[in-house]
């Protein structure tokens, strides 16, 4: 399924999609360490989900990208909501 140089190749596309997100909508040290590790997980997990299916549209390697990076910012999307939600309930 993983080879080590997809795993990295998965780690980097996933680390820089949660620094770009940081990027546009973070805010403070905390977010960028909770959206870097809701992308690997985001990631990873459209990785596992996409190979189980047998689906990739646009595969390097063993890596489906345009699946995994969708899940990814699905994830990214809902935990930023989720996080904004929860911030104006506090104020």
């Amino acid at each position: 399924m993983f080879t080590l140089p997809s795993l990295v190749l998965a780690f980097i596309i996933a680390s820089l999609i949660g620094l770009a997100f940081y990027l546009v909508f973070g805010r403070g040290w905390l977010r960028l360490g909770v959206y870097w590790l809701v992308a690997l997980v985001g990631f990873f997990l459209g990785q596992v989900v996409t190979t189980l299916l047998r689906f990739s549209l646009f595969p390097i390697g063993s890596v489906n990208l345009v699946e995994s990076t969708i899940t990814c910012l699905i994830a990214l999307l809902v935990t930023r909501a989720l996080w904004k939600n929860d911030a104006e309930r506090a104020a």
